[in-house]
């Protein structure tokens, strides 16, 4: 028979006094940290799974983030192009009063004056930005787009700093040679499309979306833009009959073209003018949609993971709870067994 000493009866207590306390650690850690483990090698499978979950939540909350600024810069651009439309619909409204024979000369003026407001407006709306960044100007962000400007020929209007209609709409009282020079000086100041200068924005798995709509795909540009026709409405309501324009051809030789202003035509312009601004509208509608239909997807998608997350490593509170009490119970159970069993030994007894 194995002769059981007082050591071995000693380590065997403190043995299991130590399991029964690292248990009470582990379930007092548990509940305070609500988490199945506190490190990897508690359980690798989990430790594992909590990556990969916690991985695809970051994502999830980033593509979320480029969805709100996408919907925040989109939301602008909309609501610019609302305005614009309200606006043009207005101008179209005062062109047609002034076409009425009816109206004195203090009319027209009237109508002159809020039409070159309403131009001004025009210029503000399309200069609109959204976080500090101007969303009609392509990648030129950091610049107002459009711009009043005066010139030797009369007031035209700028686009990333060239010269939206070089041609322009310009008064019959100027002299042909003044505008052939003027358009000669000019010549590489005309603004001329680089081509598209799309601001994507990527908002989910494999899914980008385009968020901007450049200013030239609103007003127009060249010949018969917005601005030329704000030009010529101008020149209409200051009583002139005819506005000239120029052009060049490959040698560089300048043509001036003098062409007949009607109230009545001009209307007609607003209105292709405002089909121009509707259009870009409904591009824009689109891309929006999209954005809508990813933004609720996403939204699944993190409800998904994160319950996920939640299960794989958050513990159930009321098992946790009972093994806690279960632990505590153990534990104290431990001491009072070990305080019983190591208080006395042989030497107590030799008197």
């Amino acid at each position: 028979m194995m002769r059981i000493t007082n050591g071995m009866i000693a380590d065997n207590t403190l043995r299991n006094l130590n399991k029964a306390a690292n248990r009470l650690a582990a379930a007092n850690a548990a509940v305070s940290s609500n988490q199945k483990i506190q490190l990897a090698s508690d359980d690798p499978v989990v430790a594992s799974r909590a990556v990969t979950y916690r991985s695809y939540v970051a994502q999830i909350k980033q593509y979320q983030d480029n969805v709100d600024a996408a919907d925040g810069w989109q939301t602008a651009t909309d609501d610019a192009l609302s305005s614009l439309s309200d606006l043009i619909t207005t101008v179209k409204t005062l062109a047609t009063q002034a076409a009425s024979d009816t109206n004195s000369e203090e009319d027209l003026a009237a109508i002159k004056e809020r039409i070159e407001t309403l131009r001004d407006q025009a210029v503000s709306l399309m200069n609109t930005t959204y976080a500090g960044r101007y969303i009609f100007g392509g990648y030129s962000t950091s610049e107002a787009p459009y711009e009043v400007v005066d010139t030797d020929v009369g007031t035209t209007v700028t686009f990333k700093g060239d010269i939206l209609s070089l041609g322009g709409v310009i008064s019959a009282d100027v002299s042909d040679e003044d505008i052939a020079n003027y358009y000669s000086a000019n010549a590489d100041a005309g603004y001329e499309s680089s081509g598209a200068q799309n601001i994507n924005y990527n908002i989910g798995f494999n899914t980008t979306v385009t968020v901007n709509i450049e200013g030239q795909n609103v007003t127009g540009s060249g010949s018969g833009n917005l601005f030329d026709t704000f030009a010529k409405l101008l020149l209409a309501l200051d009583g002139e009959t005819s506005y000239k324009t120029a052009e060049a051809d490959s040698a560089g030789n300048v043509t001036v073209t003098t062409n007949s202003l009607d109230l009545s035509a001009l209307i007609d312009e607003l209105s292709a003018n405002l089909e121009t601004v509707t259009v870009a509208q409904a591009r824009l509608g689109a891309r929006m949609d999209t954005v809508d239909s990813v933004s609720d997807r996403l939204d699944d998608a993190y409800t998904a993971y994160t319950a996920l997350m939640t299960d794989n490593e958050g513990i159930d509170t009321a098992a946790a709870a009972t093994e806690l009490s279960s632990a505590e119970y153990t534990y104290e159970a431990a001491l009072a067994v070990g305080a019983k069993v190591i208080s006395k030994t042989l030497i107590d007894y030799i008197a």
